[in-house]
């Protein structure tokens, strides 16, 4: 009775916020202060990345999953940079 639904909501939660939280201290280390744009852009790697498996997974598994993504999005936002390939809003790196 809503066991799925219920995992879902609690896991997006969580690996979208560990996501934006990391996103902002690699920006505050890397550029010296944190951003909006990295706050949204990091939210949004976690939540994405955690949207397929959200339903079936322990709340340990999302923290750990918005963590690797935002490693492997941010490096892959910054490869496009690299590159300078056009993606104004990291919508390439975050998905």
């Amino acid at each position: 009775s809503g066991g799925p639904a219920v995992a879902a909501a609690v896991n997006s939660e969580i690996a979208g916020s560990v996501a934006l939280f990391l996103w902002l201290v690699i920006d505050w280390i890397r550029l010296g202060r944190p951003g909006l744009v990295g706050l949204c852009v990091g939210a949004i790697a976690g939540l994405a990345t955690v949207t397929p498996a959200a339903g079936f997974i322990q709340p340990w598994a999302a923290f750990v999953l918005g963590a690797i993504a935002t490693v492997l999005c941010y490096g892959c936002c910054e490869l496009r940079k690299r590159f300078s390939v056009d993606d104004a809003l990291d919508v390439w790196g975050v998905h």
